[in-house]
């Protein structure tokens, strides 16, 4: 049987378009718990998720990454390749 379009737009992507992205979705990189481990530094250790706060849902418009590089200065800039010398 072929798949119908508006079944996949009832269900939401995984890009958070679509009906299904209005419900309270588990946060993937904590699986719904709040807590993370973290390697950084060379020891692990539990901290809160950065991707959720904590909360276990997934949280829209947070980008993790990119809020703990601008935290220790990098930003988007330290992110692209230096130019060619000369």
């Amino acid at each position: 049987m072929a798949s119908d379009s508006s079944d996949s737009a009832e269900r939401g992507d995984s890009e958070g378009q679509g009906p299904a992205s209005h419900a309270p979705r588990e946060c993937m990189a904590c699986r719904g718990s709040g807590r993370v481990i973290s390697n950084l530094g060379g020891t692990a250790g539990e901290l809160t998720c950065p991707w959720c706060e904590g909360s276990g849902q997934r949280q829209p418009g947070i980008d993790a990454q990119a809020r703990w590089l601008a935290q220790r200065g990098e930003g988007v800039a330290a992110a692209q390749p230096a130019p060619p010398p000369g």
